[in-house]
């Protein structure tokens, strides 16, 4: 496990073009699941915690998150490579995510999520997060009123989820 390094930043293309695919198989088009380029991957630590996993010497997944306001983490991707999913991958990624959030003093994470995408909110669940509503922590409500407005948080087929860190 380790930071965004730019000898990573090729490997990371061609694991999201191999991401973006599966997406791209349940009936999402490029417009609405498009996957990251060189550039967007070398400028994510700009505004994101970046981790990488490599197996074997090999870029296996990466995870970017970011604090938002009123301190909540926001997961912005997790993301493992076909070949490399269902081998812990992702619960080493989100584990490692979850210690540099509580090192920011960070307790309340947020993410969206696909509702097509079942293979994500069944590993999410897994993982302790659960669909946003109003039982969420007093931040994640903040966090949500702040985004709202008076427009909608999400997109149609988006499922936001939230977890507590505290119990940890």
């Amino acid at each position: 496990m380790t930071r965004l390094q730019e000898t990573q930043v090729s490997d990371l293309v061609e694991l999201e073009q191999a991401c973006t695919a599966m997406y791209h198989d349940i009936g999402f088009d490029a417009a609405e699941v498009p996957a990251r380029t060189w550039n967007d991957i070398a400028h994510l630590p700009r505004h994101h915690n970046v981790f990488v996993a490599e197996a074997d010497h090999e870029v296996a997944g990466y995870l970017a998150w970011r604090d938002e306001s009123p301190g909540v983490a926001y997961l912005e991707e997790l993301s493992v490579h076909p070949r490399f999913q269902r081998f812990g991958v992702g619960t080493r990624l989100l584990q490692a995510f979850e210690e540099d959030a509580l090192r920011c003093n960070l307790h309340d994470v947020v993410l969206r999520t696909f509702e097509k995408a079942t293979w994500a909110q069944v590993f999410y669940a897994h993982h302790g997060f659960s669909p946003l509503g109003d039982q969420a922590s007093r931040k994640v409500l903040g966090w949500r009123d702040e985004r709202s407005g008076a427009r909608p948080l999400t997109r149609p087929g988006e499922v936001l989820m939230w977890k507590s860190l505290r119990a940890q």
